[in-house]
């Protein structure tokens, strides 16, 4: 970890030289997970040709070599760096809350770079962002990362224990940041909804702990200036009281992150494997 914490203090344009040197392993030497990068953008636009899909992949490529360069520079950047790369552009919106101490969900989606967004968010936001995490299997690089997670203030909360937590700081005013686009596990209570045209399952987590704790909740639209450069716009996706039983806020973070995909199709995390369960016939 040591060694990363020092290639992190070398200047971001040098390591973007990095990054071209990884993406060209990744897509033409090694083939990083190709298949399922292949699979989910077949899946995801069969209206586009085979020329487009590869077109799409391979910015992808380029754009998560530069997501991975930009996640190590997050270890040591400073303040000041981060604001000028990254910028919340309606800010405003959040005012009507915090001058009623009242706390918000923000959910990102794994559009790049969800990492620093979130990041700056501690900096611009009128209150600090208590950060949803999944714990990492290796020790030491789970501890990196909560330590550059919490720099300018965040909370990382441990999944796991994120609803107990939450409810224990109910009325301690903040933004709860979740990326809420990940692949439930099997046995987890899920909504299921068509998504990128496909049935895809989706955790119940943001919609319970909004309804629970009586939150508004905000969709983190991020937008790729040039490289390295991002604006952040929130986007209202519900508001309090909620019915009990509805899933409306996981049905429009759905929309939203579709749209946010539509316009910059190569700028999601398309390497993970989003869709590993299959729709039950009576949900």
């Amino acid at each position: 970890m040591v060694f990363l914490k020092l290639l992190s203090r070398i200047p971001l344009n040098i390591l973007y030289v990095l990054s071209n040197l990884v993406y060209f392993i990744t897509f033409y030497i090694a083939g990083y997970r190709k298949k399922t990068v292949y699979t989910n953008l077949r899946n995801a636009f069969p209206e586009k040709s085979d020329q487009e899909i590869r077109d799409i992949a391979k910015a992808f490529y380029k754009r998560f070599s530069d997501f991975a360069v930009e996640v190590l520079k997050g270890i040591t950047i400073s303040a000041e760096a981060l604001n000028s790369r990254v910028k919340f552009t309606n800010v405003e919106i959040l005012e009507p809350f915090r001058s009623k101490n009242q706390s918000v969900v923000v959910l990102a989606s794994h559009q790049f770079n969800w990492e620093w967004g979130l990041l700056a968010g501690c900096l611009q936001l009128p209150f600090p962002i208590d950060a949803v995490y999944q714990r990492l299997s290796n020790k030491a690089f789970d501890q990196l990362m909560l330590d550059t997670r919490s720099r300018f203030g965040g909370n990382p909360i441990e999944k796991n224990s994120a609803l107990l937590e939450i409810m224990r700081q109910k009325d301690r005013l903040k933004a709860l940041g979740i990326v809420a686009d990940q692949s439930p596990t099997q046995d987890a209570p899920k909504h299921w909804t068509n998504f990128l045209n496909q049935p895809t399952a989706f955790y119940l987590g943001a919609q319970q702990i909004s309804r629970l704790a009586g939150y508004p909740a905000f969709f983190m639209h991020i937008k790729y200036i040039s490289r390295g450069k991002y604006e952040v716009k929130l986007i209202n996706i519900g508001l309090p009281p909620y019915e009990k039983g509805s899933f409306n806020i996981i049905e429009n973070y759905a929309r939203e992150t579709e749209k946010a995909i539509a316009r910059d199709p190569a700028g999601w995390l398309w390497s993970h494997q989003r869709w590993k369960l299959e729709r039950p016939a009576d949900s």
